[in-house]
């Protein structure tokens, strides 16, 4: 059975390597990774299961075959072969992992405010504590006893989250406060121009078409009194006027293509969540390379410890020029996505992309919203 997981790596010596390609072909065997070393030498991966397959075909064609070395979870397979004990304190550790994962180990109380020390006393007289069963915690049966237990609380949720026992408490929220009807002004919230006005209660200060700025007396808190005096009253009333928002997305012309030279650096770390032996890795001497970081686990769950695989490949850059055409589609799209976002909930009336071109490099696409809202509001404290 092949597991992408099992590999193994080879060195293939010897005359015509490009048969020994077909003859793995015809035989139905995949090789993973293939890298010429030379003219009579590359480098092979196959699945583990494959191995002896490879090794009895080139032994009947007549190639070498050596520098065989397991990968992966067959490195790791073949290191736990030879150190039994290891293996059985991994089987136990994950043994005692599920039998403890059965259980509850934590109680946890939130947002109980001053309920908090009284809850977490009452859950523990009732069984509710560490070493309970996950099986004989009844949520809905908790809920209800709580629930009438405090009825001044709004409600509460219970659930078993890995192996803590969770109490969610929602305290009862207090009555939002009504408007004053003090005199005050409505006054402008953000930057727009004026599209209507409706007055409920003062004077209109704006009228349609006016440009007004963040913080502008829109409608006063006054009207013409019986006998022709001035009387201040609570301003309100909606002014709706259109608004606008822009985002600029700039996007390179010029394109990284980056190309393997064949050159490869490779070193190898112990690791675990404190400390990683040697601390610092030997970096190869390339300008430009790409990394990839694999990870062995080699001990169990309670000695978390791993083998940290750090390979680089040599790669160089070549930068090449875009479309401009599929670059200012693509800018136009990504500014327009954005604004839309930070737009989410209004209804655009209009929307459209500027383009500019910065140093022949960058193109720069400035998206723009227009959208019709009330920005009246009270006057800031």
């Amino acid at each position: 059975m092949r597991i992408p997981l099992f590999t193994h790596r080879f060195t293939l010596t010897g005359l015509n390597l490009e048969r020994f390609l077909n003859a793995m072909l015809k035989a139905g065997i995949p090789l993973l990774e293939v890298r010429r070393q030379g003219t009579r030498a590359m480098t092979c991966r196959c699945f583990s299961a494959d191995l002896k397959g490879v090794v009895s075909l080139a032994q009947e064609k007549g190639w070498r075959i050596g520098g065989v070395r397991p990968l992966g979870l067959s490195a790791a397979g073949l290191w736990l072969r030879r150190r039994p004990g290891i293996a059985a304190g991994v089987l136990l550790s994950m043994i005692l992992v599920g039998i403890l994962s059965q259980f509850v180990w934590r109680v946890e109380v939130r947002n109980a405010g001053p309920y908090r020390a009284e809850i977490e006393q009452y859950l523990q007289s009732e069984g509710y504590s560490p070493g309970l069963r996950r099986a004989e915690v009844d949520a809905s049966a908790l809920e209800s006893a709580l629930t009438r237990r405090y009825p001044e609380v709004a409600w509460f949720q219970a659930y078993v989250y890995n192996v803590t026992l969770v109490v969610d408490v929602a305290l009862g929220v207090a009555m939002p406060q009504l408007p004053s009807n003090d005199p005050s002004h409505v006054v402008a919230q953000c930057d727009g121009i004026v599209d209507s006005v409706r007055v409920y209660a003062g004077t209109a200060a704006v009228k349609a078409g006016d440009v007004v700025r963040q913080g502008d007396v829109l409608i006063r808190g006054e009207e013409r009194g019986a006998n022709g005096e001035t009387v201040a009253v609570h301003a309100r009333g909606v002014v709706m006027a259109r608004c606008w928002r822009s985002y600029t997305v700039r996007m390179s012309l010029n394109e990284a293509i980056a190309t393997p030279t064949g050159r490869e650096h490779r070193a190898t770390q112990l690791v675990c969540p404190w400390l990683a032996w040697p601390e610092e890795p030997d970096t190869p001497p390339f300008l430009t390379s790409d990394l990839t970081v694999t990870l062995t686990p080699i001990a169990g769950a309670f000695i978390p410890l791993w083998q940290r695989t750090l390979q680089w490949n040599e790669v160089a850059l070549e930068y090449r020029r875009q479309d401009e055409a599929q670059v200012r589609a693509q800018a136009g799209q990504a500014a327009l996505s954005r604004l839309k976002e930070s737009l989410y909930g209004y209804e655009l009336v209009d929307k459209w992309v500027d383009y500019c071109m910065i140093e022949d490099t960058t193109l720069a696409a400035t998206a723009t919203a227009e959208w019709l809202m009330d920005i009246g509001g009270g006057e800031p404290s």
